[in-house]
């Protein structure tokens, strides 16, 4: 009676590897579908805000460039004052016969006239152009009789004040 029974074969355990690989595989493909459906989600949400952000770049450019065109009618604005109050300078400049300062002043009005930037605030660059060339070729001389020199840069003065006032130099 001394039978030996040699035990079954452990069919549980070959059954429980089995559903452990099987189990696995899901959750592998289980991790990679889930990874793939946040990666897509995850790119759907940068593309907006991509967009987002495209169009918030370029609404500052669109506002750089109204800053840049104002701060040009601005400095043209700027430029005409100065050459304006060298020019009255001037004038007075010769009422107290300082000849030399008069003529310093005198060029550096014509100065600030070639420094006015082109198509910034409506400006006749022609009467700018034409006024500055003026101002450049009239140079002061002692003289007893300083009236015609006088006229001159008032007339000068004149002309300026033209420009300005036809000039679109509303700046908000």
């Amino acid at each position: 009676m001394n039978e030996t029974t040699t035990p079954p074969p452990r069919q549980g355990h070959l059954v429980s590897t089995t559903a452990m690989l099987i189990t696995a595989g899901v959750f592998i493909v289980i991790a990679g579908v889930l990874y793939y459906v946040g990666l897509s989600q995850g790119r759907k949400e940068l593309a907006t805000q991509k967009v987002h952000y495209e169009q918030q770049i370029e609404q500052g450019n669109q506002t750089l460039g109204a800053a840049k065109a104002d701060l040009a009618k601005v400095q043209n604005r700027n430029y005409l004052m100065r050459a304006r109050v060298d020019l009255y300078r001037t004038a007075v400049d010769l009422d107290q016969r300082n000849f030399g300062i008069a003529n310093t002043r005198l060029h550096e009005a014509a100065d600030s006239l070639g420094q006015i930037q082109k198509d910034a605030g409506g400006i006749d660059l022609g009467g700018v152009a034409k006024l500055k060339d003026a101002i450049e070729s009239n140079d002061f001389t002692v003289a007893a009789d300083l009236e015609g020199q006088r006229a001159n840069v008032l007339d000068f003065a004149a002309q300026l004040d033209a420009i300005a006032a036809d000039a679109e130099l509303d700046v908000k």
